[in-house]
């Protein structure tokens, strides 16, 4: 299998001088562990003085493997963050939300969750969590959660991605109560590789009213495609 950066990587002195003790990545006096942050450990190379990973032929895997996750157990914001660029933010929540006949009543894992508060807000607001403060690996990624879409005014719920410096794809979308509405779904979605990879999870609220609470829980965001066993 071809790696999608394996030609970058071979054309740049800076690939084998990238490791986390010593190695400089485009930036002086910068590890690239200084740069790209504490995940970046023996492993790390440059691609166009940014972090990528290598695939490997024989596993089909790509190294450094990494793994981000959110489960919103505690009260610090993971990579995925509130953006004062909506109308109004996500809510933490456990057990039911405030308003009965919609909103999950348990969370997928742990205790907590994240969920938007639909009462009070008017249709077709909206909510984010974007990646703006993480800087990625030029990598494909694998990105999974779980979601709950439980009420008669349900709105949808959409994930994008692409360039920081660009305009971003829209890469999964649900819309309406879903089926079994009572029980979290799984999301799990490719993400092709971008240089400066930004992801933006987006809840938008129904017309019908305040049975429109969306919940997720559980994201996981790891390095290489799903399909990689």
């Amino acid at each position: 299998m071809i790696s999608y950066c394996i030609d970058v990587l071979f054309s740049l002195v800076l690939t084998g001088q990238c490791l986390a003790s010593n190695g400089k990545c485009g930036t002086k006096g910068l590890t690239c562990e200084q740069k790209f942050g504490q995940g970046w450990i023996n492993k790390g190379r440059c691609c166009n003085e940014k972090p990528c990973c290598e695939e490997e032929e024989s596993t089909g895997k790509f190294k450094p493997e990494i793994t981000y996750s959110c489960g919103f157990e505690t009260t610090e914001q993971c990579f995925f963050k509130q953006t004062s660029h909506d109308d109004f933010d996500w809510t933490r929540g456990s057990g039911s939300t405030p308003t009965s006949g919609t909103g999950p009543t348990s969370a997928a894992e742990g205790i907590y969750y994240m969920f938007i508060e639909a009462s009070g807000n008017f249709a077709i607001e909206q909510a984010y969590f974007t990646t703006d403060g993480t800087n990625f690996q030029a990598c494909p990624w694998c990105l999974s959660f779980q979601y709950h879409m439980n009420g008669k005014d349900i709105g949808t719920l959409r994930v994008f991605a692409g360039d920081k410096t660009s305009s971003l794809s829209r890469i999964w979308i649900k819309s309406g109560q879903q089926p079994n509405p009572d029980s979290w779904k799984t999301a799990t979605i490719d993400i092709p590789q971008y240089s400066n990879l930004r992801i933006i999870i987006n809840a938008v609220r129904g017309y019908g009213g305040s049975l429109s609470d969306i919940a997720i829980d559980d994201i996981i965001l790891k390095s290489g495609t799903c399909t990689n066993p």
